[in-house]
């Protein structure tokens, strides 16, 4: 007793551990996203009022509450700087010497040529290393034929000066801008055009047509161009520290401002159109508060941000907590979902970081989003996460909420088109709806503000390559969300169905009546699950797959058993019963290794609760009461292990297990016949307490026999009798009449629906 006592202890304490952990991982999660989405709100701005050119003030009269200047628009402003930028002509630097220093230069050049000339010996190297024309043999042939070096000097000379009249620029005239250029000379300063000088090789060139007019032979025009090339250097040389400083004067001489408001002055009235005056009133006020703002205002603008994204994540957390639950209790799904809404928020942030007048708004992809979320999990989920990611998209964008609205009806009918989605090539035809639902609405609000032809057809535009795009974009993130987090889609479940998948071909090769059984199981739930509103391709894909642990030994299970030898009459019942047992241990380990989700899993032990197996369990207490033994049948022996269905899907498998089973058995089908024999089954899994972990309610079970009965007709239409009324209530009175007697252990109400007054007592009842 005490050991049982210390251990029921740890067992509490432990789930008391898990629970706190699970609640610091959900506020880790709440904060996370909190944080992460305030550091997308605008910083330098406030946002204290939302305008827009065209919309209607429906604020009260605004009072200036100080005076203030009126700033430019910023594009205005950027468009005058640029202009002035572009009007400042590029400093230049006339060097007055630099001609005096290329003739000095000439004049040693030459005297070293003379020198060559008169003697035999070869050059020194230092010579050789100043010159490089000198390294040339052929040159230093010429050099020794020149007898005049006065005229060759005064020639070069005549050239040269001709060319530093006109002067030489220090780079090339293509990469000057401008036409025109300051030049200057000392203290002054003249504005000359460019054209009116020479870079270098212009220089050159009319050196060279020079050269060809003095000299004929063409050996020494080829020296004499070679010695001028060596010796210009530019005389207009580009002063960048003094273009720099005119270019700042410039711009600081561009006015910011356009007006003035003084304090008290009205700046707009209730009711009154927004123009594009009043909007930059607004806009000039806005920036002097957030400018003004010390430390404490800041503070407070971010408890405010906190707050306004809080507040929203609010109503979603509190609806997932509400209707929701499996999603909100697991920590996965809601990383998840917080990553779909980061995405779109990040959209959002992006989109105030494009300095242009195209409206980029419009390509902030949440149509996406909504799809995703309907295809993972379902479109009221999606469509209330929706109108969350619109709210914060619009928060982040300074309260625009016309976009929230544009987009939450783009979003609403993107959601519509992917919630009964089969194939993955299903998304893209979303498109037209996308398009449809973001076209009206921004032509409806391009209308009401009056805009332009041409500005409401660009909006269109980007609307087009929204809804291409978006598309897109759920296709691959759907990918990777079901990669990353092992999400089970309707998708996922769809392709599960498909006969050829390697464990349905096993389990029909290996066990053929096990698969015949699963695809008439496979129906059943799916049309009761239809009927309660549950998830129907996951209750079909959980029927499918329910029973494959029976691959591993086919023999011991009657459904496979071809033969009248039946392997269990050699076994003890306790053997029998650990055999069939193990099939869900089996099913669950083969499941795993065919990477089947853990949503399809669940169906394995579920669809078996605790249930008894009741004929090895009887045939072990009479044959214990035969040999009078004295060692007791174990009970828990012949009970699986669980856990109990906890989903309606699950539950839905258990009872068509059962129906399937003991309905395929009864001989002289008839229709009331079959009908309570439905209704005895499922009768007797509620009795048991089989049901009572999941959510299923009285009025559900009497849709899933309206369901089962519809399709078992339609299976056995051919065996069924229909008995006329006389016939039929003779055979009611006579299964009455047959109905074993009520004990502590055997008690079952005569219909579903007398198992309580009403369905309004369910809970309660159960």
């Amino acid at each position: 007793m005490t050991f049982s006592a210390k251990n029921s202890k740890f067992l509490e304490n432990s789930d008391k551990h898990l629970q706190i952990k699970n609640v610091l991982y959900k506020i880790a999660i709440s904060v996370t996203l909190v944080f992460l989405i305030v550091l997308m709100f605008p910083r330098t701005e406030s946002y204290l009022y939302d305008y827009k050119v065209g919309t209607i003030w429906t604020s009260n009269d605004l009072i200036a509450p100080f005076s203030f200047p009126i700033f430019k628009d910023k594009e205005q402003y950027e468009k005058e700087v640029n202009e002035a930028k572009e009007k400042v002509n590029p400093v230049f630097v006339f060097d007055e010497k630099k001609i005096d220093m290329v003739e000095d230069s000439l004049k040693i050049m030459l005297g070293i040529f003379n020198n060559v000339a008169s003697r035999n010996s070869e050059l020194d190297s230092s010579i050789l290393a100043k010159l490089p024309l000198l390294q040339d043999d052929e040159n230093v042939k010429l050099i020794k034929k020149i007898y005049n070096y006065d005229f060759i000097e005064n020639e070069i000379k005549k050239i040269l000066r001709e060319v530093y009249a006109n002067g030489i620029l220090n780079i090339p005239k293509e990469k000057i801008k401008r036409n025109n250029i300051a030049v200057r000379k000392g203290v002054f300063e003249e504005i000359l055009p460019v054209e009116r000088f020479w870079d270098f090789e212009q220089a050159l060139k009319y050196a060279d047509v020079e050269l060809s007019k003095k000299f004929d032979t063409p050996k020494y025009r080829e020296l004499f161009h070679n010695l001028i090339s060596h010796l210009l250097q530019p005389n207009i040389v580009f002063d960048q520290e003094e273009t720099d400083k005119l270019i700042l004067t410039a711009v600081e001489n561009v006015p910011r401002t356009v007006g003035f408001v003084q304090q008290n002055e009205k700046i707009i009235s209730k009711h009154e159109r927004i123009t594009s005056d009043v909007k930059l009133k607004l806009e000039s006020l806005t920036k002097i508060q957030s400018e003004k703002g010390d430390e404490k205002g800041a503070l407070s603008k971010l408890i405010g941000n906190i707050l306004h994204t809080a507040l929203i994540l609010l109503l979603f957390g509190v609806y997932l907590f509400l209707f929701r639950k499996r999603v909100f209790h697991n920590n996965k799904k809601l990383i998840l979902i917080s990553i779909v809404i980061l995405i779109q928020v990040f959209f959002a942030y992006l989109s105030l970081k494009f300095n242009t007048d195209i409206s980029v708004q419009y390509l902030i992809f949440l149509p996406a989003s909504a799809m995703l979320l309907t295809i993972i999990y379902d479109s009221r989920l999606a469509f209330f996460g929706s109108v969350v990611m619109a709210f914060l998209v619009a928060a982040v964008r300074g309260n625009d909420y016309e976009l929230a609205l544009i987009m939450l009806v783009a979003a609403t009918l993107a959601a519509y088109t992917v919630r009964n989605i089969k194939q993955r090539t299903q998304i893209f035809r979303s498109m037209v709806f996308i398009f449809s639902g973001l076209a009206l609405s921004v032509l409806a609000f391009g209308l009401e503000r009056s805009d332009s032809f041409s500005n409401i057809a660009q909006n269109l535009g980007l609307v087009l390559i929204n809804s291409i795009f978006s598309p897109i974009l759920t296709y691959g993130l759907l990918i990777f969300f079901e990669k990353s987090f092992n999400v089970t889609t309707d998708l996922t479940l769809m392709e599960l169905t498909d006969p050829n998948h390697p464990l349905l071909k096993l389990l029909r090769e290996s066990t053929p009546g096990t698969y015949h059984h699963s695809m008439v199981l496979g129906n059943l739930a799916e049309a009761a699950a239809f009927a309660i509103n549950a998830n129907p391709i996951l209750a079909k894909v959980g029927a499918y797959y329910h029973d494959i642990g029976k691959t591993t030994k086919p023999e011991y299970f009657i459904e496979n058993e071809f033969q009248k030898k039946n392997k269990h009459q050699r076994l003890t019942p306790r053997m029998s019963a650990r055999i069939i047992i193990a099939h869900v241990k089996d099913g669950i380990e083969l499941a795993r290794e065919y990477g089947l989700p853990e949503e399809v899993i669940a169906f394995i032990p579920e669809h078996h609760g605790t249930t008894r197996l009741s004929y090895f369990y009887d045939r072990a207490l009479k044959q214990a009461a035969a040999r009078k033994s004295k060692n007791e049948v174990n009970e828990a022996d012949y009970r699986y292990p669980g856990p109990k269905p906890q989903s309606k899907e699950t539950a839905i498998v258990m009872l068509a297990d059962i129906v399937e089973a003991f309905t395929r058995s009864l001989p002289d089908l008839t229709a009331p016949r079959l009908e309570s024999a439905i209704d005895e089954r499922i009768k007797m899994r509620f009795i048991e307490g089989e049901l009572d972990e999941c959510n299923l309610t009285l009025k559900d079970l009497t849709k899933i026999k309206e369901a089962f009965l519809n399709v078992l007709i339609g299976t056995y239409h051919q065996r069924i009798q229909y008995p006329q009324k006389e016939e039929k209530e003779k055979i009611l009175e006579v299964a009455q009449g047959s109905q074993e007697p009520k004990t502590e252990e055997n008690v079952q109400p005569q219909s579903i629906e007398t198992l309580t007054g009403s369905d309004e007592n369910t809970k309660e009842n159960k």
